[in-house]
């Protein structure tokens, strides 16, 4: 008995003492810690002064651009109070400004009659920023202007909700000779204004003969030596000259077979004329066919067609365009905009200037989507 009890008590202890002994809690299972990735907005002292990278980034804060090719597309930021003065080099200016959507993006007519050097844009009603979750920022509004040296220039404006990011201002640097040299070379119009230095308005060319200093300027630059169009001054009677411009407008409308030389179409243009002598007037009248060869609609420019006095060299290689003054003009469609597959006419009255041998006359016309690539047609009983 004493022994059973001597092996029961030990027992009893031991179990004493684990149900004393606390049981260790489970052990958690510890998590790598994560790091919320914060996106930084650019400061507006930060914004960028250079090319951007893609071509879907476009310039903040203020933006220089050296202008190096003639198909030049810039791309800018714009908010919806404010505004963006783009500055031009001193001897060049617009000659031609094609806005887009007048509620997305305006021109200051206003601004731009006080400085003739310089383009201000501001955003329509319309032109509000993306919503916060939309990733892909695409311009919502555009202009494009055609500098008076020929230089076309799109800028594409895209919206943005910060005031501190829109494009204050934008500065285009560029050669205005080396512009011109370029589309020369290409048999592009430059130069498109009387003055050679822009920031005038076109006006008719000058019957006076040239000075002593002008005439010995033109024997020192030789190799660029362009003789101006002498205009006929003779009086034109207004009632007559609407007449015939009208007759001849009724004649092409009804009699469309009469245009029977097409040129190549450019950038869906086909030009055709018609010559009329229209003897004893002091003027001459063609009528011009404008034909739209694509699917969709296509808007000429303002002051679309234009007459031009073209000189080339011994190798027929463009050297100089001057634009002449229309008389007057009466077309079949007023809007400037040619419907898919429809064709638009256009009489021209003109005073015919004195030719050079190596010159020509020729009739420029362009459409809103392609400025500096315009379609043209030489007259067939001018120069050579």
């Amino acid at each position: 008995m004493k022994l059973i009890s001597s092996f029961a008590l030990p027992l009893c202890a031991s179990t004493f003492l684990m149900a004393q002994t606390p049981t260790a809690p489970p052990r958690k299972t510890i998590r790598p810690r994560t790091r919320a990735h914060r996106v930084l907005k650019p400061a507006a002292s930060a914004t960028p002064s250079t090319t951007p990278k893609t071509s879907e980034d476009f310039f903040v804060g203020e933006a220089r651009i050296d202008v190096t090719k003639d198909e030049t597309v810039v791309r800018l930021a714009m908010a919806q109070h404010g505004s963006i003065l783009i500055e031009l080099p001193a001897n060049d200016g617009p000659r031609y400004i094609i806005p887009g959507d007048p509620e997305m993006a305006t021109v200051d007519e206003k601004a731009l009659e006080r400085n003739k050097r310089a383009i201000v844009v501001r955003p329509g009603t319309q032109f509000v920023p993306p919503q916060h979750n939309t990733k892909a920022r695409n311009p919502a509004a555009t202009v494009t202007a055609q500098m008076r040296s020929g230089l076309v220039v799109t800028f594409l404006f895209y919206p943005v909700e910060d005031l501190a990011q829109n494009v204050h201002r934008c500065v285009l640097n560029y050669n205005r000779d080396e512009v011109v040299a370029r589309r020369r070379a290409a048999g592009l119009p430059v130069n498109l204004d009387d003055k050679e230095q822009g920031g005038e308005k076109p006006t008719a060319q000058s019957t006076a003969a040239p000075t002593s200093t002008e005439a010995e300027k033109s024997k020192n630059n030789e190799t660029e030596q362009v003789v101006t169009p002498i205009l006929s001054s003779a009086p034109t009677n207004n009632s007559d000259l609407v007449a015939s411009l009208r007759s001849a407008l009724d004649q092409a409308t009804n009699r469309p077979k009469q245009f029977k030389h097409w040129t190549k179409s450019t950038h869906g243009l086909k030009l055709s004329i018609f010559e009329d002598a229209n003897a004893g007037q002091p003027f001459k009248v063609l009528t011009l066919a404008v034909k739209n060869t694509t699917s969709a609609s296509l808007n000429l420019v303002a002051n679309s067609p234009e007459l031009f006095v073209e000189t080339v060299d011994d190798q027929g290689t463009t050297v100089n365009v001057h634009s002449i003054p229309k008389t007057h003009t009466e077309t079949s469609n007023a809007s400037g905009v040619i419907a898919a597959g429809t064709t638009a006419y256009f009489a021209i009255a003109y005073v015919s200037p004195v030719l050079d041998a190596h010159q020509h006359l020729k009739i420029v016309v362009t459409q809103t989507n392609a400025a500096d690539e315009p379609a043209s047609i030489k007259l067939a009983a001018s120069g050579r």
